[in-house]
């Protein structure tokens, strides 16, 4: 019970620091709020929210919407369907999740195959379903990193050079909520390994990383449906990353290529790595 108390001390103190500005001291009561061994939900989600302001993730990917206006779009990881909400009538959606957890009727321009990732590219064929190759992507569904390579993988051999590669939680807050094992509600795993992992592997790819609250999203394109390196490597690959210690990340800002939160950035980087001006 003194741990609890001591923890929400810290969390108000945190709260009134933040309001009158000194928000570095705020991060820090933040991070020391949430106990070792414990869970503390509100703090951990105050700690995000403060590190990366502005637009939250879902507006980020309203902005891409509505920016790109896509002929079609994927989604892997479709839950409660809240991010399918975003996506113009006019689009034709695909989305891709073993148990779909949407309380009502999809719209006629969506569909929803209830399997897993794996299970439906390895049965069905993505450009016939849409009519040719995806145009955006986005992926949000195992919190694993090789689920993630796997999916990404899987996605690409169906892109064109136009196609966007959206993925979630690829933004670590710290090193317990960043594990591959779960012991926290606020929980983002392994998937920030995804970015080191292609930023090496495939120099050729344009990656950005956007700290869109609650645990940032990564923007990759300059796809290539005919690259089979990474399948080729998958198993060295996956080694290899999973073997990655939180320690690596010194600098966030260079080590996930972050840009700006905002959506003149957002458009400045679909603009200038897409080159359709």
């Amino acid at each position: 019970m003194a741990r609890v108390n001591e923890s929400q001390t810290l969390y108000n103190s945190a709260l009134q620091l933040l309001q009158a500005g000194d928000h570095e001291a705020a991060l820090a009561l933040f991070a020391q709020a949430i106990p070792e061994e414990g869970d503390f939900v509100e703090a951990h989600l105050a700690w995000a929210e403060a590190v990366m302001p502005g637009p939250d993730y879902l507006g980020a990917l309203k902005f891409i919407h509505n920016f790109l206006q896509p002929q079609n779009y994927v989604e892997i990881g479709v839950e409660f369907g809240t991010t399918l909400k975003l996506v113009s009538p006019r689009t034709r959606v695909l989305g891709i999740d073993p148990v779909p957890q949407v309380e009502s009727d999809f719209a006629e321009n969506v569909s929803v195959y209830q399997q897993t990732s794996d299970d439906f590219f390895a049965s069905r064929d993505l450009s016939s379903l849409l009519g040719g190759p995806f145009v955006f992507a986005f992926i949000d569904g195992l919190h694993l990193f090789e689920q993630v390579l796997r999916d990404f993988m899987n996605l690409e051999k169906y892109s064109s050079p136009d196609s966007l590669v959206v993925i979630h939680d690829c933004l670590p807050l710290d090193r317990r909520t960043a594990s591959r094992m779960r012991t926290t509600q606020f929980w983002s795993g392994d998937v920030w390994k995804i970015v080191p992992c292609l930023k090496n592997e495939r120099p050729d790819l344009n990656i950005a990383t956007i700290p869109a609250y609650p645990t940032g999203l990564c923007l990759i394109n300059g796809l290539s449906s005919e690259s089979r390196l990474l399948e080729e490597n998958y198993t060295a690959i996956v080694e290899r990353y999973v073997a990655l210690e939180y320690d690596v990340i010194k600098d966030k800002t260079d080590y996930f290529s972050l840009i700006a939160n905002d959506c003149s950035r957002i458009k400045d980087f679909l603009l200038h790595e897409k080159k359709i001006f």
